[in-house]
């Protein structure tokens, strides 16, 4: 298995245009199709509370977007759907044998795409793919995902708690710090674990599904 990150830089997309007009970060929770030109994404926006409430402004009165149900779950974050029209972009990843793992717009008005798929060519497939959709994209890190790996049973406790707790949830039920109190494991630690044991039931996951029956 492979794990790449993938830079692009999409024009006139909402999602590349905030970060830049309005100082926020905005992180894909979920994708899926809405009818058959449409997409409909999960998203977390945060910010500054005026630029948030600007965000809300454009989406509003703007043709950015056919429509959006977005609330405040804390200061400065807003937490839900937005339905776009169909993304070539999004349609050419969907169409690829890689998996999106996150995508995560950054400030310069660049996403950020984590996939994993089988082999390096898949990765170099996807890349000619999107450059033919006239999207400008880099390859910034590719990884191997080492076969040894294994979800510990240190990472497996911990992943538990948080599901249980519900961490994992949109909006979160409980926090990072709140969960470093209970196992008097320090953030960044706990951070890690939980990264690496996710990124654990994801290869696995995937590797079970391309297994013949």
């Amino acid at each position: 298995m492979i794990e790449a990150e993938l830079l692009l830089r999409v024009p006139q997309r909402w999602i590349t245009e905030f970060p830049k007009r309005y100082g926020v970060s905005i992180k894909i929770l979920g994708r899926k199709p809405s009818g058959k030109k449409g997409v409909r994404d999960l998203v977390e926006i945060s910010g500054s509370q005026s630029g948030l409430e600007e965000v809300l402004k454009v989406l509003e009165s703007g043709p950015w977007v056919r429509s959006y149900d977005l609330d405040f779950v804390e200061p400065g974050k807003l937490v839900g759907e937005v339905l776009t029209p169909k993304c070539l972009v999004c349609a050419t990843l969907a169409g690829s044998n890689c998996h999106l793992v996150s995508a995560n717009a950054r400030g310069d008005g660049i996403i950020s795409w984590r996939v994993m798929t089988r082999d390096r060519d898949e990765v170099k497939k996807l890349v000619a793919r999107l450059r033919r959709a006239k999207c400008d994209v880099a390859l910034s890190k590719l990884t191997p995902i080492d076969d040894r790996e294994v979800l510990t049973s240190r990472q497996e406790e911990m992943i538990m708690m948080a599901f249980e707790r519900g961490y994992f949830e949109t909006p979160r039920k409980v926090k990072l710090k709140d969960l470093s109190k209970l196992t008097g494991v320090s953030q960044a630690t706990l951070s890690e674990i939980l990264r690496k044991g996710q990124k654990r039931i994801v290869v696995d996951f995937l590797r079970a599904r391309q297994r013949p029956l």
